[in-house]
């Protein structure tokens, strides 16, 4: 897809699928702890995630999904949500082909007019904070915490996504004293771009998805220049 296509005109790009293709090795069974829905009136595919960090059955169906966006198998949404909503505690590792997902994540606006949203109702660190960082907006409540408690030189793609949102100093910083930010703190760094209503769970989503959907089309313009400009740091993941 060459150049900006509003969204009633464009056509599906296959050029990720090769590399989804790679996570599934048979049809992706559903998956204990992944919940989809669709909402019609937001044009929205929404995967909430119950518990943290992504086991191997975990990674394969998410990346099944995002190839079946891809292709075009899922209908027409113009956003695509990771919800984290977690309630089991346990550490947030990604399983076998977690790089490949989150790459495929990062280009979904490249490949088609489909904007990427971290719903963050848990607190996030490790491959949780990776995924939502591989989105192209991020949305939380009020009082959800981000650990950055992480080695740069072993977390890639958190140092990765994070120098390209705010610069290499910042994301330095944050990341060598172990910073854990509150939704807040992350606002007013431009990291999370909205604030959801409190004490609302997953109503809170669907009222910023009804604020947002009225605007794809400049959105995910914006989005997908911003991506085509900073290509580099996301490639080199796979490297």
């Amino acid at each position: 897809m060459d150049g900006f296509q509003a969204f009633d005109s464009y056509e599906y790009d296959a050029a990720v699928l090769p590399m989804l293709s790679s996570l599934r090795k048979a049809p992706a069974a559903p998956v204990e702890g992944l919940i989809e829905r669709r909402l019609e009136a937001q044009q929205s595919l929404v995967v909430t995630k119950l518990a943290a960090g992504f086991d191997d059955a975990c990674v394969e169906r998410l990346g099944h999904i995002v190839e079946d966006v891809v292709a075009g198998r899922r209908g027409r949404i113009k956003y695509l949500v990771f919800d984290f909503a977690h309630h089991m505690e346990r550490d947030s590792e990604g399983g076998q082909g977690f790089d490949q997902l989150i790459r495929a994540v990062a280009d979904l606006v490249l490949d088609v007019p489909i904007v990427s949203v971290a719903s963050v109702r848990a607190d996030l660190s490790g491959a949780d904070l990776e995924l939502a960082l591989a989105c192209n907006v991020m949305v939380a409540e009020p009082g959800r915490r981000f650990s950055f408690a992480a080695d740069p030189a072993v977390s890639l793609a958190t140092y990765g996504f994070l120098s390209q949102k705010i610069g290499f100093v910042r994301a330095e910083r944050l990341m060598e004293r172990g910073a854990s930010l509150d939704a807040v703190q992350m606002n007013e760094l431009l990291l999370v771009k909205s604030l959801l209503e409190p004490n609302l769970g997953f109503a809170g989503l669907e009222q910023f998805l009804d604020r947002s959907v009225r605007r794809h089309n400049s959105t995910y313009g914006i989005y997908r220049a911003q991506r085509i400009a900073h290509p580099t740091l996301i490639q080199a993941l796979s490297a």
